[in-house]
């Protein structure tokens, strides 16, 4: 079965070819997506045709969940256009998150009833997190579809402004592998700042694009099968949000076929076939955690 590491990169990579295919076919993109990511904003035609009603028994509860959705993401957009990074990086998350549901919104509803047919004992929690995301995404420039290039767009500024999260997953991303100095800097970099979201940022993109070039001290910390597991593990025990309700979980909920209720650390071991790489798993955690530790 694959492994909490290789679901998030391969789920990043067929999200990222499925949307590229279906703008190219389906959507032109608004003149303002040539624009920078602080200026460019969905086109305000594609904003209305992916609203959806909602049903009247639930008009109450949802308008509420929605008011409250969309200030929160408001304020985040807000603080991500005065220049935080962090905020810069949220939002590029955020909008990631929505790309799919905001494009596809009834071939993504359709296709999770699919799903909970196929997994019955899954099915009320692949609806409540699918129903969950609905809301998110509904607050998202309100329903709009989102252009590949603002996801990038705020995604490059947070790295240009110093979020090491932003930067790991660009290094990760690209398909020309990082020189050896590049390379041993992030890993300097993610190491001193101890800060958990770079640390599940690196392993969630921990592809040949970092560790082909590296050297000692720290190949033997990111290569290996479950090398990006390990980083994201130990994030998650560093305090990044790996839980039920984290954004991981969903999407592996959503888009990985798994939706029951776990932690990334429940279900990483979980789908881990034998006792021995178990073991290993742990072990690697350990020396991450002993190398980030003050």
């Amino acid at each position: 079965m694959r492994t909490l590491g290789k679901l998030f990169i391969i789920i990043t990579a067929l999200l990222a070819l499925a949307v590229a295919f279906a703008w190219k076919h389906f959507t032109r993109p608004a003149p303002a997506a040539q624009a920078s990511a602080a200026t460019i904003e969905p086109s305000a035609s594609t904003m209305s045709a992916q609203r959806r009603t909602t049903a009247p028994d639930t008009l109450s509860s949802s308008a509420h969940a929605g008011v409250d959705e969309a200030q929160a993401f408001q304020s985040l957009k807000q603080r991500a256009k005065s220049g935080d990074a962090v905020a810069q990086r949220l939002l590029a998350e955020t909008y990631d998150a929505c790309l799919v549901p905001n494009l596809f919104r009834d071939r993504f509803l359709q296709w999770n009833e699919r799903a909970g047919q196929d997994r019955p004992e899954q099915a009320a929690e692949l609806d409540r997190i699918a129903q969950k995301r609905i809301a998110l995404c509904d607050a998202v420039d309100g329903g709009a579809i989102i252009p590949q290039e603002l996801i990038r767009g705020w995604y490059e500024q947070a790295a240009a402004n110093g979020d090491l999260a932003a930067r790991a997953r660009g290094y990760g991303m690209q398909r020309t592998p990082l020189d050896a100095a590049t390379a041993t800097q992030l890993l300097d970099d993610v190491v001193a700042s101890r800060d958990p979201a770079a640390m599940r940022s690196l392993g969630a993109t921990l592809t040949s694009s970092i560790t082909a070039n590296i050297g000692e001290p720290y190949k033997g910390l990111v290569t290996g099968p479950l090398a990006g597991e390990a980083w994201v593990l130990a994030a998650c025990r560093m305090g990044y949000d790996c839980g039920p309700e984290s954004m991981d979980m969903a999407n592996i909920c959503l888009f990985g076929g798994r939706c029951l209720g776990e932690t990334s650390e429940e279900m990483m071991f979980a789908t881990i076939k034998t006792d021995a790489e178990r073991a290993a798993l742990e072990q690697k955690i350990q020396q991450i955690l002993e190398v980030v530790s003050p």
